[in-house]
């Protein structure tokens, strides 16, 4: 591995470390009942919104943002509002195994896509190359299947969590932050499947 690629995967590996420590939402919810994560969600917001206020004012810089998040709203703001519309939109085992597919597919596929692929800005081409899209689909499919027990709602999850992440999608030449749309298509997918 060349210096400049492993300095890519080490970068990669701490600010996925972080994005794994949304682990611990899905487990409060396991524990606590909605309204208590509802209140303890609306009180993130207010500490989000008075660090990214600070940030942008040059007072605080917070550590492992990609070079497009200091310019921008960073990754672990959409990771939030991700997780919370979950819970607020989707049954409990489908918000948890939404929010799950998250936190460690995405963890899995953005480590695949830094080892596999030496160019520097791999993450920012959007669409990404079949084999990271295949860990996603995987890691997705083995996390839904061991929280629902469910193979068909584990691949309609992991189906959607897959297209959120593998493939650009923007509104008005907005683009979406995949931490916002992982879990709400992986939601919404097992959502579907569950009618059936």
């Amino acid at each position: 591995m060349r210096a400049t690629q492993s300095h890519l995967v080490w970068a990669e590996v701490r600010r996925k470390a972080l994005h794994i420590c949304g682990v611990i939402i899905p487990v409060f919810y396991l524990l606590f009942p909605k309204d208590w994560i509802i209140l303890g969600f609306l009180i993130g917001f207010c500490i989000i919104v008075l660090l990214e206020w600070l940030r942008f004012r040059g007072r605080i810089t917070l550590p492992a943002l990609r070079e497009r998040g200091h310019r921008n709203i960073p990754a672990y703001v959409f990771f939030v509002i991700g997780a919370f519309l979950s819970i607020l939109i989707f049954e409990k085992s489908i918000a948890i195994t939404a929010i799950l597919m998250l936190a460690l597919g995405d963890t899995a596929s953005a480590l695949t896509g830094v080892l596999i692929d030496a160019e520097p800005r791999w993450h920012e081409r959007r669409r990404k190359r079949l084999e990271v899209m295949l860990v996603m689909f995987v890691t997705c499919f083995v996390i839904g299947w061991l929280v629902l027990f469910s193979i068909p709602l584990a691949v309609f999850g992991a189906l959607g969590a897959t297209v959120a992440d593998g493939l650009p999608l923007s509104i008005r030449g907005y683009h979406l932050d995949d931490n916002l749309t992982i879990p709400l298509f992986a939601g919404a997918l097992m959502n579907l499947g569950a009618m059936w």
